[in-house]
C-alpha cells in the first residue's frame, strides 16, 4: 500500500465531538473524502454531527486545501499527499 499523509482540522462545536483542534491520518493514495471521512469517525455521535444516512448534512461544510467541497463531490474527490481538510459548520449571522 502506498500511503499518503492528510491532515484534518475540525472547527467549532466539532473540535468536542472529535476531541481535537486536527488529526492527522496516512491513508491509501487515490482515497476520497468520504473515505477519510469514515477513517476519522470513531463513534456513533459523531457519524451522525457529519452525515444524514450516507448524505453529508446540509449544514456541515467541508473544504479541502482551502476549497468548499460540495457534497455531491465526496464519493470523487481524491486526496494528494499533504491535503488538508477542514470540517465546520455552516457560518450564520447578520
Amino acid at each position: 500500500m502506498s500511503a499518503i499523509r492528510v491532515k484534518i482540522k475540525f472547527f467549532a462545536y466539532f473540535r468536542e465531538i472529535f476531541g481535537a483542534r486536527e488529526k492527522e491520518l496516512a491513508v491509501e493514495k487515490g482515497s476520497t473524502l468520504k473515505d477519510v471521512l469514515n477513517r476519522v469517525i470513531e463513534t456513533e455521535q459523531q457519524r451522525e454531527e457529519l452525515f444524514q444516512g450516507e448524505r453529508l448534512k446540509p449544514e456541515v461544510v467541508i473544504m479541502l486545501n482551502g476549497s468548499v467541497v460540495p457534497a455531491e463531490a465526496l464519493n470523487s474527490r481524491r486526496l494528494e499527499d499533504h491535503s488538508v481538510l477542514a470540517i465546520f459548520p455552516m457560518m450564520g449571522g447578520g
